[in-house]
């Protein structure tokens, strides 16, 4: 394996913060866009910085249930309408009125310490890694907060076998998940390499 070559700690610290925020506003515009023109049967035409800023108690929205449609694109992608009361995937997911207030407090906590974890990297991958967690947790917690509950319409399927709805933050959180491992799995091949030739 390459040696992972080693930055100075916040090198990139800049580029990274606009990638996190790059994230948020592609997670959050790909929802206004899917669920308000293209699911939504008589969409209100409301701009993205309107939808954004507003408001809604998720009861509001599983009352309109009824009012958004699916789009069928093949065999194995669909767009529909799932809210999402647990984390990523649906897992987790409970009627008790105070989780949301929990997976709020959890993300932004982990998204801190990942925050912190950046500004202290020195390796490339961890700084394309880190930042798609931090803006996909973050991004999620902004629908938590406006909603109760993750907005998801991704909807992967082969045949009847369906896997769980998710959204842009959330395939942003697992691919960062996974440049993470890679990258620990470098620096552990880095090391053993060190230790070697000591």
């Amino acid at each position: 394996m390459p040696e992972q070559q080693l930055h100075k700690p916040g090198r990139f610290f800049a580029v990274a913060f606009v990638l996190i925020l790059a994230v948020i506003a592609a997670d959050q515009a790909s929802k206004w866009y899917v669920l308000e023109t293209m699911l939504r049967t008589n969409p209100e035409n409301l701009d993205f910085w309107s939808w954004f800023t507003k408001r809604a108690p998720l009861a509001f929205f599983e009352d309109q249930q009824e009012k958004y449609k699916q789009v069928v694109f093949n065999g194995w992608l669909n767009f529909t309408m799932v809210w999402n009361k647990g984390i990523s995937f649906g897992m987790f997911a409970s009627q008790n009125g105070k989780m949301p207030v929990l997976f709020i407090c959890v993300s932004l906590c982990i998204s801190m310490a990942l925050f912190f974890w950046l500004v202290l990297a020195r390796t490339t991958l961890l700084f394309i890694a880190l930042p798609p967690i931090i803006g996909g947790a973050i991004a999620n917690v902004c629908d938590r907060v406006r909603f109760g509950a993750v907005a998801d319409f991704i909807d992967l399927h082969i045949g009847e076998h369906h896997w769980p709805a998710f959204n842009i933050a959330d395939a942003c959180v697992v691919i960062g998940a996974a440049l993470v491992v890679i990258d620990a799995i470098l620096d552990k091949s880095d090391n053993k390499k060190d230790t070697a030739n000591a």
